[in-house]
Parts: structure tokens; sequence; C-alpha cells
């Protein structure tokens, strides 16, 4: 448990200070959901907490080994997030993967990314996958534009997966 203050949420004014990256911890979890729902409610999409987005509740404070949670946060605010799951069989799932709309072309969605296929690769992962919707043209362009392929269609609300693989 860290002694840390809680994050503020993703709300404010731009934000000036240099941009941290970090392991979540569970007092990241509040603002990292109020981040994600305010994103989804921003294109319009209605968040799934019982669902789809049933990950975001826990963001931070499961416990479990397998799931590596991390956010970004600027001036003590957490701007980002990205979450990365190894399912035991040499691949992992991407998900929770949101910048503010406030510090977006700063490079903080690359470097998550970046971070997350880091930390996917320090557990010898093979290949990675996520799902995303065609509307969120940001990062499906930084999916396409960092080596990720067009996977199968999903069989959910979304309408795109990309695969990337690490061998």
């Amino acid at each position: 448990m860290s002694d840390r203050a809680p994050a503020t949420t993703s709300q404010g004014p731009p934000a000036g200070g240099p941009c941290i990256f970090r392991h979540a911890t569970p007092a990241d979890r509040d603002a990292v959901v109020e981040l994600v729902f305010e994103t989804l409610r921003s294109y319009g999409i209605e968040p799934d907490p019982e669902g789809l987005d049933s990950d975001v509740m826990r963001f931070g404070i499961h416990g479990d080994p397998a799931i590596a949670d991390l956010v970004a946060e600027i001036d003590n605010r957490v701007v980002g997030s990205v979450a990365l799951r190894d399912r035991g069989d040499g691949t992992g799932h991407i998900s929770k993967f949101f910048v503010a709309a406030r510090v977006r072309g700063r490079g903080i969605g690359r470097e998550l990314r970046a971070r997350a296929v880091a930390e996917a690769r320090r557990r010898n992962l093979r290949q990675l996958d996520l799902e995303t919707r065609a509307q969120f043209e940001a990062a499906v362009h930084l999916y396409e534009s960092t080596g990720w392929k067009r996977g199968p269609h999903p069989m959910n609300v979304c309408d795109r997966t990309y695969v990337l693989s690490l061998e």
C-alpha cells in the first residue's frame, strides 16, 4: 500500500509540469475511472462498469501479479492509463488505454504504449492484443504506426482488434 495522496482527476487546466509514468496504486483508481468514463462519454459511449469496462473498476487495486496497471501523471493529476493482462499462455491483452483530451498530442499515449509493451517483453510474452473502436482515431493511428496489425472482428461492441507480435 502506498502512502501517496490520492491522485486528482483528469479535469483542470492544461498541465505544465513533467509527465511521470509509473505503476498504478489503489489511490489512482477513482481518477482513472473518471478519465475512462469521461473519455467514453465524450465519444457518445455510455460506460459499462458491469461489462466491458469492469476492469477499470479494479484499476490499481486487484493485487493480481498477472496484471500491470500503469498511469501517467502531470502535476499530481492522472492524465493517462493502460492495463496489461498476462493470460499465462504467452499472450497478453491491453485495455483501458486512455489519455486525457487536454494533454493529447504530447506523446503521452505513445510512451504509455511503449511502457506496456516493455512490460510485456519483460514477462516474455510473445503477442499482445487489444480491442478498440474506429472512432478513437488517434489511438488507431498510434497502433497502426507502431506495428500493430488488424486482428479478427471482436465479439462485443468494439469494432476493431489489433495484434502485436513481440517475437
